[in-house]
């Protein structure tokens, strides 16, 4: 009778010199998948994966032997001696009183030895390093999934649960859904955002996403505050980020979201990236009169920047009235962020 054996372990560690060709092949792996699942397309350059694997080489040299780097962390699981995933963290914390976040990003572990535990190693040794980082004080993970993206059921498995949700639209399609009443926020709408804030906030709590800070007391500091930042973001400066508002008939300002946009740097194709986000809309109104004209600024101010599509993140959950306001103004479920304590 053959003699059995058993697989060899997976061993999660830091890169090593010699091994920049090897990681990036794995993340020219993440990128084909993300792309076949409609995300942003990766170059099919190989002349971007050799200056990514020279890159990754001087990494490794400055980290000399350690994952951890200043905020960022970086692990690759080890399969006989040859990297076979990577996972990439980046620490950092979103308020003054909420935990600190360790955000998961490329997160690949190669199909060729997927089922034998890389994932679930790399993502427990992240842990371990966010803890170090946060000196054992409470940190939260967390991670963006694309939907179509067949992780989810792996992420459910090691303990992440679901906390917010991102749509997104076509620029020149969500433009078209309301004349609206949308506009720049000005200094003199300094209470209603920190009433819109605090509406934020609160349904991020009730959510389970502790990545941010509970809702703040509304003060004339905090009034002020606001004030201050919005007269130093000028008005259609698209300072990063611009404050956007809506508004009703007679001028009350009822929701409020915040647009950004940036450069899709290598190995991604370069492109324009639109991020409309932030959404907050008064309790006392319904959500679709408000969330179309904020879509519809949005997406004409990502034309106006070159971006093709805009992602409407920090959404509740699905079936609730903000979630399906955003999807009617012809959005798409692009994305969700799942969430664990780090432990």
């Amino acid at each position: 009778m053959a003699a059995l054996t058993r697989p060899a372990p997976v061993v999660v560690r830091a890169a090593r010199p010699g091994e920049g060709v090897a990681v990036a092949a794995l993340w020219r792996e993440l990128w084909d998948a993300h792309e076949a699942w409609g995300g942003y397309p990766g170059s099919r350059d190989p002349r971007v994966y050799t200056q990514l694997a020279q890159r990754l080489e001087d990494d490794v040299r400055v980290r000399a032997g350690h994952p951890i780097l200043g905020r960022h962390v970086h692990l690759v699981a080890d399969l006989d001696g040859m990297p076979c995933g990577q996972v990439e963290g980046w620490f950092d914390r979103q308020g003054v009183e909420s935990p600190y976040t360790c955000e998961v990003r490329s997160l690949i572990v190669s199909e060729r030895v997927r089922g034998l535990g890389a994932g679930r190693a790399l993502l427990d040794t992240l842990a371990s390093c966010a803890l170090s980082l946060s000196h054992g004080t409470p940190c939260i993970l967390a991670a963006e999934v694309l939907e179509p993206n067949p992780a989810h059921s792996f992420y459910r498995r090691v303990g992440y649960a679901p906390v917010a949700w991102c749509a997104r639209v076509d620029s020149d399609v969500g433009s078209t859904v309301a004349a609206g009443r949308a506009r720049f926020a000005a200094p003199p709408d300094a209470l209603a955002l920190a009433r819109l804030e605090a509406t934020l906030a609160a349904r991020r709590r009730d959510a389970g996403d502790l990545r941010f800070d509970r809702p703040r007391a509304i003060d004339a500091t905090l009034i002020g505050a606001i004030a201050a930042h919005l007269a130093t973001h000028a008005s259609g400066s698209l300072r990063d980020p611009a404050s956007l508002v809506a508004v009703d008939a007679a001028g009350v300002v009822r929701a409020s979201a915040s647009f950004t946009v940036h450069a899709l740097e290598p190995p991604f194709v370069p492109m324009r990236r639109a991020l409309l986000g932030r959404f907050a809309v008064d309790p006392a109104v319904p959500c679709e009169p408000f969330v179309a004209p904020l879509v519809a600024f949005g997406c004409r101010l990502a034309a106006a920047q070159g971006a093709p599509h805009v992602e409407l993140t920090d959404l509740a959950a699905p079936g609730t009235d903000l979630h399906d306001a955003a999807l009617r103004t012809g959005a798409r479920p692009w994305s969700r962020v799942v969430t664990r304590q780090a432990s």
